[in-house]
């Protein structure tokens, strides 16, 4: 006999009246969305890592919507790469609900103080606490993205946790390596048609030494951007106007991804900046991910970004098969 499916609350997208960050953290009728963290990492000789957690609930059709985890360790003094994929049509075996999202590798429970993030995979596993730091941000206008087209179909909702003091524990090959540092939690999705190559992007989460931040999310094709700037005074602006330039391109898994910017913010901060990968990068399924430093124009060291690149901003063909067997 087959199992029943585990019966999830659902609610509507309404991209122009957004409800509180609980209510929107559920998940959303006919839409796309995830669960992505990225966190920054020391132990306690100054050794970097970093750790990524995306769960996604893909809708290829209507009746298609598969649960994809993926997650990963990077130990950038053996530059190693972690990662582990789940993917699954059924949701026996997924929870998610105000305070919870879960599945069989990997979980994310919210407290009253902040969060607990968990994952397992092949000689890696993670377990970290996330306080809920300078708390959570709509972001561009009022929470509402447009993911490159300017269609009312093709929009996201998207809010983050972009300042999050982190404890825990990573292990790497059976060795338990005790680590603090920052993690930057989004929640986002909505109607955009993910296999639109017009709507790919690229993702620029910068974290500046000083405690602010700026979120960008940048559509090259398309000459569009929109993004968010985060203040140590725990306010918060609209950036959508800026200059993003490659400084060159690099090719991954037969795709071409931009590598290294120069950028231009007119009126914030320092106004000009570097953003310069530390190592080659990975892919995890189908999008392309770098953690970098943050050069201001004088050449200081001022902060780490993380960059999330999807295939479709510099190729025009995407091989859907590939990714079905990567799946």
């Amino acid at each position: 006999m087959l199992k029943e499916r585990v019966k999830m609350k659902q609610i509507i997208y309404d991209v122009d009246h957004l409800q509180d960050f609980d209510t929107e953290w559920l998940l959303h009728k006919k839409c796309s969305e995830w669960w992505y963290a990225t966190s920054i990492l020391k132990d306690e000789h100054n050794n970097l890592y970093s750790c990524q957690f995306t769960f996604l609930r893909m809708r290829l059709l209507p009746f298609l919507k598969p649960y994809i985890l993926m997650s990963a360790v990077t130990d950038f003094q053996t530059k190693k790469h972690y990662y582990t994929q789940e993917f699954t049509l059924s949701s026996k075996n997924v929870e998610i609900s105000k305070n919870k999202v879960s599945c069989a590798k990997a979980e994310v429970l919210k407290n009253d103080d902040g969060m607990t993030m968990k994952s397992i995979g092949e000689k890696f596993s993670y377990e970290l606490n996330l306080a809920y730091g300078k708390g959570a941000y709509w972001h561009c206008d009022n929470g509402k993205l447009y993911m490159g087209i300017k269609d009312e179909k093709q929009t996201t909702f998207y809010y983050s946790y972009t300042n999050m003091p982190t404890t825990g524990t990573i292990i790497l090959n059976d060795q338990s390596i005790k680590v603090t540092g920052t993690t930057w939690f989004d929640k986002q999705g909505g109607t955009f048609n993910f296999m639109n190559t017009k709507t790919h992007w690229e993702w620029f989460s910068m974290r500046f030494y000083d405690n602010e931040e700026i979120m960008l999310f940048n559509f090259p094709h398309q000459q569009y951007g929109d993004g968010t700037y985060i203040k140590k005074d725990l306010t918060s602006n609209r950036l959508n106007h800026y200059s993003m330039k490659p400084i060159k391109k690099k090719k991954k898994d037969g795709y071409k991804f931009s590598c290294g910017w120069q950028l231009q913010i007119p009126a914030i901060k320092d106004e000009y900046y570097k953003i310069i990968p530390i190592i080659d990068g990975q892919m995890n399924l189908a999008y392309f991910e770098q953690l970098c430093y943050i050069y201001d124009k004088d050449h200081n060291e001022v902060g780490m970004c993380f960059v999330e690149l999807l295939p479709g901003v510099y190729n025009q063909k995407i091989d859907g098969k590939l990714l079905l067997k990567k799946m």
